[in-house]
């Protein structure tokens, strides 16, 4: 009898154990459930909603999210910025009613709720709505009356009317673009008859036109990070007067290719105004959308195009290099870095400061000159190096990618004084100069690099019985 109750309690303990596992852990605290109660729209999930239809004393506005981006689709279709939009939902997930009257209880009238001059309806994923009408502001204070269609009407702070109440132009998105320097695949930059093109080759740039060298990659990062920095100022009709705008013949015209394969972007730039002591471009946004704009980026893009490759030999950095061989005067001294610590071939430890004080000296090094003659002058020295494969893979690439190998050639000028070392860089085409004192000094000393051995402290001398104690001079 004993061991059949032991069973049925069993049972019941493990069926309560099962029930406050599935249901009551996830049942809301007595705290959690009073503050709901407080809310206007309780069961609002922000990130759940698809769709908003707002109308206010500007117009009837409708928003849907597609892929994560909130665009517009009445009145018009376009993006719509993303701030204005989550900033609206957080105000209305967030809405506590102050005071709740129940139907009937009060006259509409009186809180403007008759003929609302505010309306917002919200779609979720599971096609649910929550609908809100928004009366006029309260005789004192800034409170709005509400109700959600069910006949109750609730007074709460008047704050979300403030968003609620946008116009057109709030609702539109201000960016032109939305890209960064590290999605962005290739630039193709048409002012006049210049031609510039740059491709993305790994963590470098490279010049495609008007010559084929290594890109500056500052530049190129920087004038990608100006052009995400392009604000709309001013929405113009899409039959306004190209020639006016001076867009019939585009002073530039840039080409954005995307390396998520998504659809180039294509901006032309025309015209110049000033406003409010504000420089703004004219702009067109692949052949359809036109606006003026900021005038952000318009210095970067009109710089020469024999300006725009790399006047740094190759730029790395320093704490990207795995492999270090530096040869001169018939000696050489490779290196190589393991969990963060630079030793010699022979096992033993380097200066890691000496090391990576000479690796910024060489990442820096900038060319005075460019397409010099090849001469088989003596050499200064060589230099190669082998990069992280981190610098240069993403992702699962990283563990199988082998990091790239570069090799700095540095030879003696023609005649020393006032000339220029002549360096050459297996990743480029090209003869370049650099001072000639610059390019000895990454060759001068080159057991510096070792470590230097501590300086053994000498042991005390001790005394002795029959050592007397040192008597004071007189």
């Amino acid at each position: 009898m004993r061991s059949s109750r032991l069973l049925i309690l069993a049972a019941v303990v493990l069926a309560l154990g099962t029930w406050i596992y599935l249901y009551e852990r996830k049942m809301p605290t007595t705290e959690e459930a009073r503050q709901q109660a407080d809310k206007v729209l309780p069961k609002l999930d922000r990130d759940q909603v698809t769709a908003l239809e707002i109308t206010n004393k500007h117009g009837h506005f409708r928003l849907e999210k597609h892929d994560g981006t909130w665009r517009l689709v009445q009145p018009i279709q376009g993006p719509a910025d993303d701030g204005a939009v989550g900033a609206l939902l957080s105000q209305l997930v967030n809405l506590k009613a102050e005071r709740t009257f129940a139907k009937g209880e009060v006259d509409p009238k009186l809180y403007g709720l008759d003929t609302p001059p505010m309306k917002v309806e919200l779609t979720t994923k599971d096609g649910k709505t929550f609908k809100l009408e928004v009366g006029t502001k309260t005789a004192l204070g800034s409170n709005r009356a509400v109700t959600r269609g069910d006949g109750k009407i609730l007074l709460c702070a008047g704050w979300f009317a403030n968003d609620l109440g946008k116009d057109l132009d709030a609702w539109r998105s201000h960016s032109v673009v939305d890209v960064s320097p590290s999605k962005v695949a290739s630039l193709d930059i048409r002012s006049g008859e210049d031609h510039i093109k740059v491709v993305r080759d790994g963590r470098l740039w490279r010049l495609l036109d008007p010559i084929k060298d290594l890109a500056d990659r500052r530049h190129v990062e920087d004038l990608i990070t100006d052009i995400n920095g392009i604000r709309i100022k001013e929405f113009l009709d899409a039959k306004a007067d190209l020639g006016a705008l001076g867009l019939d013949h585009p002073e530039r015209t840039v080409t954005i290719v995307r390396t998520n394969g998504a659809k180039p972007v294509e901006l032309e730039f025309g015209k110049t105004r000033e406003v409010n002591g504000a420089k703004q471009v004219a702009c067109r946004s692949n052949g359809k959308d036109l606006f003026w704009v900021n005038d952000k980026g318009q210095v970067r893009l009109g710089k020469a195009p024999v300006l725009w490759r790399s006047p740094v030999l190759y730029p790395f950095d320093s704490w990207d290099v795995d492999h270090l061989e530096i040869s001169a005067g018939g000696k050489t001294v490779t290196l190589d870095r393991s969990g963060g610590v630079w030793k010699l071939a022979d096992g033993s430890e380097a200066d890691g400061s000496a090391v990576l004080s000479r690796l910024s000296k060489l990442s820096q090094m900038k060319a005075t000159d460019f397409d010099l003659v090849t001469t088989s002058t003596p050499e200064i020295g060589r230099i190669t190096l082998v990069l992280s494969p981190s610098s240069t893979a993403e992702g699962k690439e990283k563990k199988a990618a082998e990091g790239p190998k570069v090799t700095f050639v540095f030879r003696k000028p023609f005649a020393r004084k006032g000339h220029k070392a002549l360096v050459t860089v297996s990743a480029r085409d090209t003869v370049m100069g650099v001072p000639l004192d610059e390019a000895e000094s990454l060759f001068r000393d080159l057991d510096a690099l070792k470590k230097a051995k501590p300086t053994p402290t000498p042991e005390p001398v001790k005394k002795t019985a029959k050592q007397p104690d040192a008597q004071p001079a007189r």
